[in-house]
């Protein structure tokens, strides 16, 4: 073997050791789906308020229970989707005025299997309305435009795991990147109270990103 051989394996395997490490640290800052059945409690601390979204919206008559399955499905269904187990909701106004609002919803499931078809009911099927999100939020996710015959709303939706969250802004001609940045940072609050943690992301850390 020549001089040249050990010094090229030196090389070789410390390029290796930093993929290996790489490799593990975009592991750990991916995506971990909602698998834990939360508590009322929890999904309320999850809900953003104050200071957790965007510039100019505060908080609307305080953060909600959802009662009835109902919310949680497509527009006009009167039966709650099939595993649902408990939700929540926070309402937003912008600049002090009911003309534009926005809501943010949270829906827990008893599974995933259950969730995925609620989400799918929940989205509509107005493919012709719906939109890329710039960066994918949760296991699946979508924007929808205007759907039936609402006008200058749009809908954020996402679903993690056992979890389904939509973000609904009316008004303020529809600030899809700002919908997209409140869906993250719920998704994240909702990752972070999981893992035991305060929930303390927001949309302009989410916009950082």
């Amino acid at each position: 073997m020549s001089r040249k051989g050990p010094a090229a394996l030196v090389v070789v395997l410390g390029i290796a050791a930093l993929t290996s490490c790489s490799s593990d640290s975009s592991g750990e800052e991916s995506d971990k789906p909602i698998t834990k059945q939360l508590a009322q409690g929890e999904i309320s601390q999850a809900l953003p308020g104050t200071g957790d979204v965007l510039s100019g919206w505060e908080p609307y008559k305080g953060k909600r229970v959802t009662s009835e399955g109902t919310n949680c499905t497509a527009s006009g269904s009167t039966a709650a989707p099939k595993g649902w187990v408990r939700g929540g909701s926070a309402w937003f106004i912008y600049n002090g005025s009911t003309d534009n609002m926005m809501d943010v919803g949270i829906c827990l499931y008893d599974s995933a299997e259950n969730s995925k078809a609620a989400y799918a009911a929940w989205r509509g099927k107005e493919s012709d309305k719906e939109q890329n999100l710039k960066k994918q939020v949760g296991e699946e996710s979508v924007l929808v435009a205007n759907p039936g015959l609402s006008k200058d709303t749009l809908y954020a939706f996402s679903r993690s795991g056992n979890i389904n969250i939509r973000v609904k802004i009316d008004g303020t001609g529809g600030d899809s990147t700002g919908a997209q940045d409140v869906l993250a940072a719920t998704l994240k609050r909702l990752q972070q109270v999981q893992d035991g943690e305060r929930a303390t992301a927001t949309a302009s850390d989410q916009a950082k990103k």
